[in-house]
């Protein structure tokens, strides 16, 4: 079976590498598609003896007029390389190539990364509007696969397909604790570390967004909130600007002097994050929309977790039984949260541990990129079945 990846960047979407990597190593022929070659992502394929393909298929948006030539070099290149299937991770490479691919008969699936386009009624009803009856979703969460449903989908177009990679031996790879932050920022051993591991991605005016997609002001404000109650709490905020968004990174800085005032500590982006997560003592994830998003790696680093009830995070965190799940853009629940978990170390720990067996379980690279092998069979039979029917 042959398989043509397009991904639309080269900084990111290891998630899309390591279920690739699977595939390749269990006989799917991959092709990837990559903004670049040289560098980033692609040298990970490079090193696995993957082919990879130069090629910038994301929809031009802003640029409408390098539409054609696009349309040109992915039928090109799919005369060339004669996929079976072809394997989208990204809303704007699936419908750039639904424009380019009008008249073919090779199925696509996109592998849905999170539900935030199908949560703007215009951007889900351009990506649906593009499809045909060629077209297949594999949502990443339950919540996009309910999304599509109630958008009119058939059930035998969707599936659910989580990515892989946190489950699995990785649990075991998360080191316990040997205090490297409160010694590289001198902070007391009595101090409770509440942390938040993410990119910080600027707001997006054109879907009215007012604050950061994940959160990061929400949890300023919830660790000010906790700390009238614990003043041993101290917010870390690890991880660093994604894309453009460094003015944003400074004014989420502002926001926790103004706001939270030495309650907060900013590391920057980390390499160490095995070595150092099992030192937080509670870990939240306060995005407005995600997929499982940071919320896996807490469960298999066993650390406590709180998170918004939106998109995949209730897929894994099972409010009481896993971690807890508070309403989104609500500072006041996210402070409660930790500070029932501080106050019931007991509880959390055992929470945090019945979270990391069922990530073990459930997110092994060897369960979830079987599924999109059995779902790469699916959707080959289908269309057989399909092109036999229309003669």
């Amino acid at each position: 079976m042959k398989i043509l990846q397009i991904v639309k960047t080269n900084e990111g979407a290891n998630w899309a590498f390591t279920q690739a990597q699977w595939l390749f190593n269990n006989g799917v022929d991959i092709i990837t598609v990559l903004p670049s070659i040289n560098g980033g992502m692609a040298e990970k394929y490079k090193r696995e003896g993957m082919d990879i393909v130069q090629g910038d298929f994301s929809l031009p948006i802003t640029k409408p007029w390098e539409i054609f030539g696009r349309v040109r070099e992915i039928n090109n290149l799919v005369k060339e390389f004669k996929p079976d299937i072809i394997h989208c991770h990204f809303v704007t490479n699936i419908m750039m190539v639904r424009l380019a691919l009008r008249n073919s008969n090779i199925p696509r699936v996109f592998q849905v990364p999170g539900p935030l386009h199908l949560e703007s009624k215009f951007f889900r009803k351009a990506e649906i509007m593009l499809a045909n009856d060629i077209d297949y979703w594999a949502g990443a969460c339950k919540k996009t696969c309910e999304m599509y449903l109630e958008s009119g989908i058939h059930q035998s177009k969707i599936y659910l397909a989580y990515y892989g990679g946190y489950g699995g031996k990785t649990v075991d790879e998360y080191q316990d604790s040997e205090n490297k932050l409160h010694i590289e920022y001198d902070i007391p051993e009595d101090k409770i570390l509440v942390g938040m591991v993410s990119y910080f991605y600027k707001p997006k005016t054109h879907l009215l967004q007012r604050r950061g997609l994940k959160g990061h002001e929400d949890f300023i404000d919830a660790i000010a909130l906790a700390r009238e109650k614990n003043p041993s709490i101290i917010g870390v905020i690890i991880g660093d600007s994604w894309g453009n968004a460094q003015r944003y990174v400074e004014k989420v800085k502002n926001y926790a002097e103004k706001n939270c005032k030495g309650g907060v500590l900013f590391t920057g982006f980390r390499k160490d994050l095995k070595d150092i997560y099992k030192e937080l003592d509670v870990v939240i994830h306060p995005s407005h929309s995600e997929n499982l998003g940071g919320a896996a790696e807490s469960l298999a680093a066993g650390v406590p977790t709180v998170t918004t009830n939106v998109g995949g995070f209730p897929d894994i965190v099972l409010n009481g039984e896993t971690g807890y799940t508070v309403k989104p853009k609500c500072p006041t629940e996210i402070a409660e949260a930790i500070v029932k978990l501080i106050d019931n170390p007991e509880l959390a720990i055992h929470m945090a541990n019945s979270g990391r067996r069922e990530i073990r379980k459930l997110l092994s690279i060897e369960n979830t990129a079987n599924n999109i092998l059995s779902i790469y069979k699916e959707i080959s039979v289908s269309n057989e079945q399909y092109l036999f029917k229309r003669g």
